[in-house]
């Protein structure tokens, strides 16, 4: 017996489609991007590279900086701590029983412990240094020694002294009140450069004694 068997055009097109999708899973065919697409992906990769750029850069920088910039707060804030209250070798400022010299750079006290004490800002290493009794002397505060680390007054000066009219003095025994600005700084403290800089300023009394 004989059948004829007749396609019409939409079951021949749904066979060829089968056939085809079977075809494609067995040999794993996949269909490619255009020419379109790819240009489309492309500028779009661009415009978020280059907006993501400042970005990143930014980030990066503050990772370095802002580091940098708590080390010398924390630098200048020690710095004070010593010279104002002193530490386990000798007392500071707040305790001093009397003011023997002074400088723009350099103070010369007697403390609680009638210990001569010497503080003094060496301009040329830009280094925070102290004597005890006419001994060696000690960084100030000790961790400051790297070469990028430096320590600077302010308009020329590291001390400034008052009498108790509040008039800047020149006179050790008239001095009642020592104002102290320093400045701590890595390289040169530029933001630019990826560098720290921390200001820091203080007044004490130091008549107390006198």
């Amino acid at each position: 017996m004989a059948y004829n068997v007749r396609w019409t055009t939409t079951e021949g097109q749904r066979l060829k489609t089968g056939v085809y999708s079977l075809w494609s899973i067995v040999h794993g065919h996949k269909r490619a991007f255009t020419l379109v697409e790819l240009i489309m992906v492309i500028t779009i990769l661009g415009i978020l590279s280059l907006s993501g750029t400042p970005l990143m850069f930014y980030l990066i920088k503050n990772s370095v900086f802002i580091p940098n910039k708590l080390n010398m707060d924390m630098l200048a804030s020690d710095a004070l701590d010593i010279l104002i209250d002193g530490d386990n070798q000798a007392g500071g400022l707040r305790f001093s029983k009397s003011i023997t010299a002074i400088q723009d750079y350099q103070v010369t006290f007697i403390d609680e412990d009638s210990q001569s004490v010497i503080c003094r800002l060496d301009t040329v290493t830009n280094k925070l240094y102290r004597s005890v009794n006419g001994g060696a002397e000690a960084l100030v505060p000790y961790y400051a020694a790297p070469s990028a680390i430096s320590i600077s007054g302010k308009n020329n000066k590291l001390f400034t002294y008052y009498d108790a009219n509040e008039a800047v003095t020149a006179v050790p025994a008239d001095v009642r009140r020592i104002s102290i600005t320093l400045i701590a700084k890595t390289g040169s403290g530029s933001y630019d450069n990826w560098q720290g800089q921390s200001e820091a300023s203080t007044s004490i009394a130091v008549k107390k004694y006198q």
